[in-house]
């Protein structure tokens, strides 16, 4: 009896993938073991900033809406230079009246005992009252103003701070799918190619089958005659 022919085509190893920029890896698909690996490169300066942007928003969010003895002086100061700004207009603005009004009943009466000068300034007095007042609520506005505007930086730094992580983060994702699309087009072509040695192999496997059984066949036919 003859041997029959067996097939053994060899498993294609797996094939990793990369990408390069200006010559330099940027991002690698590899496999050890059953394991396989990505690994995204990053540059000093892509480093840097990551970094940055870790620490400061670990350093950041904590205290983010906590506000410390420095940052309320410093509100406190700018209320008081906007509360005093205010006050100062509306002395520079009572002053000239009340004294048009005293030199205009004294012109007209001689002096300011009388009906006529305690009208207008109760008419002044009324009106800077009505500053007065119209001033604490734009003070206690400007303060309230002050704080949203603090919060509303810190807020915009906190994003800011994720932006740079995302955009670092969705930057090696995009490398490290062109180089797992790279590894894919690479063991696609080495599972065709293992594919088509398969078939090559197993038809030729058949045909030495079928010759040998057909050499077989033959020689029993030459013994017989023989015999």
């Amino acid at each position: 009896m003859g041997k029959t022919s067996s097939v053994n085509v060899a498993t294609p190893a797996f094939a990793g993938g990369s990408i390069s920029v200006n010559g330099k890896n940027k991002a690698t698909i590899s496999k050890q073991g059953n394991m396989v690996n990505s690994n995204y490169n990053m540059d000093e300066f892509e480093q840097s900033i990551y970094d940055y942007a870790q620490k400061n928003l670990a350093q950041n969010l904590p205290n983010l809406n906590v506000f410390d003895n420095d940052t309320k002086k410093d509100i406190k100061a700018q209320v008081e230079a906007y509360k005093q700004k205010a006050m100062q207009s509306l002395n520079e603005m009572y002053q000239p009246m009340l004294k048009n009004l005293t030199n205009n009943v004294a012109s007209r009466f001689g002096n300011t005992d009388n009906s006529a000068f305690l009208e207008g300034l109760n008419s002044l007095e009324n009106y800077r009252a009505g500053a007065l007042a119209s001033i604490a609520q734009d003070t206690q506005a400007k303060q309230s103003e002050l704080y949203k505007n603090e919060l509303s930086n810190r807020y915009n730094y906190i994003n800011l701070l994720n932006s740079l992580i995302g955009g670092a983060n969705s930057n090696a994702l995009n490398y490290l799918s062109s180089a797992l699309s790279n590894s894919n087009a690479g063991n696609s072509y080495n599972s065709t190619l293992f594919n088509q040695n398969l078939t090559n192999a197993m038809n030729t496997a058949k045909t030495n089958n079928d010759n040998m059984a057909n050499l077989q066949a033959a020689m029993a036919v030459i013994a017989m005659l023989m015999a």
